[in-house]
């Protein structure tokens, strides 16, 4: 965040005010603050109107006028401006079927989900906290604003936000709202799976085995992943641990989870397309489970190092075998610098580090491009992985020429029958 976009929503709180309107910085940002964070954005709620925001200032987009919003462009910077309104009715169990505007702070921050994300701050710097937010973001204590079953059931993924807010502050989710979420937790199947994964996907570069715990004592965990009801919470606090000790990478941890809770790739692939994940996260994932070692590769000979390395390429095999090393810790630095080791001579990555390219070959043989070239192309990569010394344009193309006669003689022989 840069001091640019808080001089702008200064600018805009100060602007609103001096129009005759209240106006605050609200929710994540105010929490942020008094932890001692950078937002990365800046809300301002307010009691002016969305076209009487309009009307102030020059350049605005209407993001959202029904439900009160308008994006006030300044200074180029973006700053979100919601009208103060209150909400009924959330059939959906995430958007209100109806939102009334209202002129009372108090009932715009009394809709909110927790205490912290419900204060307000005016631009001489003065907070209100009529749900006593700060208190609780203090005592580190997520606590829901007002009757916490209510809340959950306007937007059922506040249950998964309490859990990513316990484990992102170290924080209690506050009892009676824990039994809350508990009571409610059969709602987070009508939650979108996007929505869903969003908040998994910032879980995933947290505290994992505190995640858990929450995830666990709220009844959330086995919903979120019906597909492996069947893995006991003992197993996945100890997939939980092993998958801390990674870096805070969704993929690789995404994957260490799946290794340690004995999940196959097929089982892994369905898990995260249920979650709604890009296919590039599945690819990455799916890689890494593909490259743990399942022998040792202080056994491996040169050679199979080599197609170990070409198969699955240099990050997913690093990731694999941190991941392989998760339950062997001894074997980190060690295995590690085998790893460097080997990769530093391996001679190709892909078919383009070849000495030839398929022009070459086809030019070289006076074959026409097609499934005739790949075919010599794949012989070429198997030929340099067995014996690297091979990689050379004199070498590849005599190699080619004798593997295309052999072809061509096999098929003529399988031509003429018996």
């Amino acid at each position: 965040m840069t001091i640019a976009r808080l001089d702008a929503a200064w600018e805009v709180l100060t602007r609103l005010e001096q129009a005759g309107f209240q106006a605050y910085l609200v929710g994540g940002c105010v929490r942020d603050m008094l932890l001692g964070l950078s937002p990365e954005d800046y809300d301002v709620t307010t009691n002016a109107l969305p076209e009487q925001v309009q009307d102030l200032f020059p350049h605005t987009v209407p993001t959202g006028i029904p439900h009160g919003t308008v994006s006030v462009l300044i200074g180029g910077e973006r700053i979100e401006v919601t009208t103060f309104r209150k909400e009924e009715g959330y059939l959906d169990g995430r958007r209100p079927t109806r939102v009334e505007f209202v002129d009372d702070l108090r009932m715009d921050l009394s809709r909110r989900d927790f205490t912290f994300n419900a204060m307000a701050m005016d631009s001489r710097g003065k907070l209100q906290d009529p749900f006593h937010g700060r208190a609780d973001l203090q005592s580190r204590l997520v606590r829901a604003v007002g009757k916490a079953d209510e809340r959950f059931r306007e937007d059922a993924l506040r249950m998964l936000r309490a859990v990513r807010f316990a484990t992102m502050l170290n924080a209690t989710i506050e009892e009676g709202t824990r039994l809350a979420i508990r009571r409610q937790s059969h709602l987070i199947v009508h939650i979108s799976r996007e929505r869903i994964r969003d908040e998994w996907n910032k879980i995933l570069v947290m505290d994992l085995p505190i995640a858990l715990k929450h995830l666990t004592e709220t009844d959330l965990l086995q919903k979120l992943f019906p597909r492996l009801h069947d893995c006991a919470s003992p197993k996945w606090m100890q997939a939980a641990e092993m998958a801390n000790r990674l870096p805070p990478q969704q993929q690789i941890r995404q994957a260490a989870l799946f290794w340690g809770l004995g999940i196959n790739v097929t089982t892994a692939t369905e898990c995260l397309r249920e979650l709604r994940q890009p296919t590039a996260f599945i690819r990455n994932v799916t890689a890494i489970l593909k490259a743990i070692p399942n022998t040792d590769p202080f056994a491996w000979s040169s050679k199979l190092w080599r197609h170990y390395l070409y198969l699955c390429g240099k990050d997913a095999a690093h990731s694999g075998m941190l991941i392989y090393c998760l339950s062997r810790p001894e074997l980190l630095k060690p295995l590690m610098c085998l790893f460097n080791e080997q990769v530093s001579k391996q001679p190709i990555w892909s078919a383009r580090d070849l000495a030839v390219t398929g022009r070459d070959i086809a030019s070289s043989l006076k074959i026409t491009p097609g499934p005739k070239i790949g075919k010599i192309r794949q012989y070429l990569i198997d030929l340099v992985l067995e014996n690297p010394s091979c990689n050379s344009r004199s070498v590849l193309l005599a190699a080619a020429a004798s593997f295309y006669e052999t072809q061509q003689t096999d098929h003529s022989q399988e031509g003429n029958g018996p």
